[in-house]
């Protein structure tokens, strides 16, 4: 299946380095809303991501962390292996790239701009995209 990608972004009236305080760790997904029913925990460069309701059924999101730098503000990641997503979506529906990259770039001493680009299969990015944008929409709010 062909991927497609997408950017969420937004401007934000805080220094970069405020900002990537805030969002810029990996494993914490606490800044991401919906996420206080979820947890993330780290194996060497692999974040899963549980939520109570996939545990009923058997489900979770394994992420390898494939680049991370505190000094740019950024870092990325891909799907380790592919992912069924039946259990979720209710079809046979596989995907094989859930492939982001964070980055916070600064704009001026007060001010920054963020994006987060997502890589992912047609079936998934729709839903993806909108949750990404509300993330960051959700921390420029804060």
């Amino acid at each position: 299946m062909p991927t497609v990608k997408k950017c969420a972004e937004a401007t934000i009236n805080r220094p970069a380095g405020d900002i990537w305080a805030r969002i810029g760790n990996f494993t914490d997904i606490s800044w991401i809303p919906g996420s206080e029913e979820a947890r993330a925990t780290m194996d060497g460069d692999l974040r899963t991501v549980r939520r109570d309701a996939w545990d009923k059924i058997g489900f979770s999101l394994t992420q390898r962390l494939t680049h991370h730098d505190d000094a740019l503000y950024t870092y990325s990641y891909a799907l380790p292996a592919p992912v069924n997503f039946e259990k979720i979506v209710g079809r046979d529906l596989t995907a094989h790239a859930i492939d982001g990259t964070l980055r916070v770039t600064p704009l001026n001493e007060t001010s920054s701009h963020v994006t987060w680009e997502l890589e992912t299969e047609d079936f998934l990015i729709d839903g993806a995209f909108k949750e990404y944008q509300k993330a960051l929409d959700t921390v420029k709010a804060q």
